[in-house]
């Protein structure tokens, strides 16, 4: 009788545990690695990962802000701008004291022809003795104003002299050569009003 009891409950032992066991077969089981952080949950697409370069690809260089490739921009200005603009301004003044001058000389042309044409049995005039100092008084300012204008010319000669290839070099010679060119006609005025006293001569 405790043979039989014992070994049913030892038959009902081993069912429980082989219950169990099928059961733990059976339960899904989590999986861990779907879950972990970092990884994209099952049936996702998952984009490709950027590139690296290989070891036999070259890394693309960083561009440095702030530094542009050294392009020389157009228009640069030249070195002899500054030259070239005060010599225009010197022409300008040298053209309109030119322009006041040959007024004056066909001022004083008129005044000789007036004299030459009046009674001078008499002896000089005032208009004759007007006629001769004043002509010496402004060819005495011409001579003053001449050599000044020289030097000027030979200090922009010598900058175009060491101009070199610079591209604005011909614009400087233009207006040296304008220079030069207002000074010729300020002697010619000069000589022209020199020439006036020798004609009161009897």
């Amino acid at each position: 009788m405790n043979f039989r009891f014992h070994l049913r409950k030892t038959q009902a032992l081993g069912t429980t545990i082989l219950l169990g066991s099928l059961a733990a077969c059976t339960t899904p089981k989590t999986n861990n690695a779907a879950t972990a952080p970092g990884n994209p949950p099952a049936g996702a697409s998952v984009a490709p990962a950027a590139s690296t370069p290989g070891a036999g690809t070259p890394a693309p260089k960083p561009t440095v802000a702030g530094k542009p490739a050294a392009t020389p921009a157009p228009g640069k200005p030249s070195a002899l701008d500054a030259e070239i603009s005060g010599l225009r301004t010197q022409s300008a003044g040298y053209r309109e004291y030119n322009e006041k001058l040959r007024a004056y000389v066909e001022g004083k042309e008129k005044q000789l022809s007036a004299i030459l044409a009046s009674d001078r049995s008499a002896g000089p005039s005032a208009q004759e003795f007007d006629l001769r100092t004043s002509i010496k008084s402004k060819i005495a300012e011409i001579d003053r104003e001449s050599p000044a204008w020289q030097q000027k010319i030979d200090a922009h000669k010598a900058v175009l002299s060491k101009a070199g290839d610079d591209l604005h070099s011909s614009d400087l010679k233009a207006q040296i050569d304008q220079l030069s060119e207002q000074q010729t006609e300020l002697l010619r005025h000069r000589a022209q009003l020199a020439a006036l006293p020798d004609k009161l001569k009897p």
